[in-house]
């Protein structure tokens, strides 16, 4: 539970929501691969705003993280 649910500050983990965020990329690539190869065509349209906002996502995780352990 440690993993989901931070305690001190009563709120969802970050690196939670990206692991989240990861699991369901790779899912979809998987089943892309093996099963449906119009799922490929269609991520590789996508690949742009998927990396963006995986990035995005653990670049406001990682700069929150910095500023907390400035305090």
């Amino acid at each position: 539970m440690n993993l989901i649910w931070d305690r001190e500050q009563q709120t969802i983990r970050g690196c939670f929501v990206n692991l989240l965020i990861t699991l369901s990329i790779l899912s979809l690539l998987i089943y892309g691969i093996l099963f449906d190869t119009r799922v490929v065509e269609r991520l590789k349209t996508l690949e742009t705003l998927i990396i963006g906002f995986f990035g995005a996502s653990f670049g406001i995780w990682a700069t929150k993280s910095v500023m907390e352990d400035r305090k």
